[in-house]
This record gives structure tokens, C-alpha cells and sequence, in this order.
């Protein structure tokens, strides 16, 4: 008898949960072509930031969910969403892969002061490669090697960044500095003091993010 009773409670428990958890996927319209299962169906069913959804599906390597994600809030000119898909198209996970195209999101977001993407631009322009990351342009990414743009970007990531972007920013301009000419330096120097934010400064979330 007492193991029918608690048989009972654990069915009647299940059936809540089950209930509970259809009533949470009712509030967010899921992208096609989604797996059932996800990585943690409570936490996304009531994350309401859909850049943290796909943050948390790029961690589980499932990079085409991560930019369907990110794709509509790029399109309206979410910068950490900009320099998330770029991300990925430098990479070629989940898309196609465009250097082209990381560098053209890249650039939007840095504009509005996303100090990941304007390290990322840096780091295209020098031909540097970025330690512990994919992140390697020594050999090219799609653009010419152009100093002073690339001072420009680490100079603005090293005033406005966190603590450790501020750090790589630091790093890197070092590396570069060894290249450059004096008159490449001043031209550096007037990049990053005439820069302002455009359209404006965005807030972005502070999940520091590389290529895996």
C-alpha cells in the first residue's frame, strides 16, 4: 500500500513538471530545425535574452542553433550580437565561412563599442594572431595589413574594455608598436581620439567570447 501511494506522488509530480514545462515552451517560439533536447530546457524556456540562448548553445558546440539566434538581433544592430556571427563566419561554424563578412559585423559592432569585435579588427589588420584562441591572421585574413587601423582599434579596446580586454589590447599594441613609424603612431594616435561611438554606444553583456 505505502508503495502504491508513493508511486502516485512521484506520477503526479511528473505530470506537473511535464505541464509546467509545456507551459514554458509556449512562451518562446523556438527556431526550426531545433533538437528537442537542449542543452538545459529550463534555462532557455525562460531566458528572455536571445544572445544569451545562443551563447549557451555555442558552448554546446552547436553553432548553427548559437546563429539563429543571432542573426535577428544582428540584423537590428545588437553589437554583441554583431561580433558574436562574425564570429562565427571568420570561423566557418555554423555558416559559411567569410572573412568578408566577419569583418564587415565586426566593424558595426566595433563602431558601437564592442571591445571583443575592435580587438578582433585589430587583430586583422596587424596580422597578429590572438594566443589561446583560432584567432590567427598571420597570414592573412582577407584584408590588407594596415597599422594604424589596427592601433586604432586596440588603442580604443584599451580605454573602453574590461580589465582583460584591456589587457590583450595592451599586449597587441605592443606587439605592432615595434613596426610602426613614428608617423604611423600620430596617424594611430588621431584615429583613436577622433573615434566616436555610431550609431551609439552600446551596452554590451560582458561575456568575453573567442573562437574555440
Amino acid at each position: 500500500m505505502r508503495e502504491r501511494n508513493v508511486k502516485s506522488v512521484v506520477g503526479l509530480l511528473t505530470l506537473v513538471f511535464v505541464a509546467l514545462l509545456s507551459g514554458c515552451q509556449q512562451v518562446k517560439e523556438i527556431p526550426d530545425d531545433i533538437p528537442e533536447q537542449l542543452p538545459n530546457p529550463v534555462r532557455d524556456f525562460t531566458e528572455k535574452d536571445d544572445y544569451i540562448i545562443g551563447l549557451n548553445w555555442y558552448k554546446q558546440w552547436n553553432y548553427g542553433i548559437a546563429a539563429k539566434y543571432w542573426k535577428p538581433l544582428a540584423a537590428e544592430g545588437d553589437c554583441d550580437a554583431l561580433y558574436a556571427l562574425g564570429l562565427l563566419y571568420f570561423e566557418g561554424l555554423g555558416v559559411g565561412r567569410s572573412y568578408d563578412k566577419a569583418i564587415e559585423l565586426w566593424t558595426r559592432s566595433a563602431g558601437q563599442g564592442q571591445a571583443q569585435a575592435q580587438i578582433s579588427l585589430g587583430v586583422v589588420y596587424a596580422r597578429l594572431d590572438l594566443p589561446y584562441t583560432s584567432l590567427d591572421c598571420t597570414r592573412g585574413c582577407g584584408t590588407e595589413k594596415e597599422l594604424p587601423e589596427a592601433y586604432k582599434w586596440f588603442g580604443i579596446a584599451r580605454q573602453i574594455g574590461s580589465p582583460r580586454e584591456k589587457q590583450i589590447a595592451e599586449d597587441s599594441l605592443n606587439k605592432i608598436i615595434r613596426e610602426m613609424t613614428p608617423e604611423e603612431v600620430g596617424k594611430g594616435d588621431s584615429l583613436v581620439n577622433g573615434w566616436k561611438p555610431d550609431p551609439s554606444r552600446c551596452g554590451t553583456r560582458g561575456y568575453f567570447i573567442v573562437a574555440p
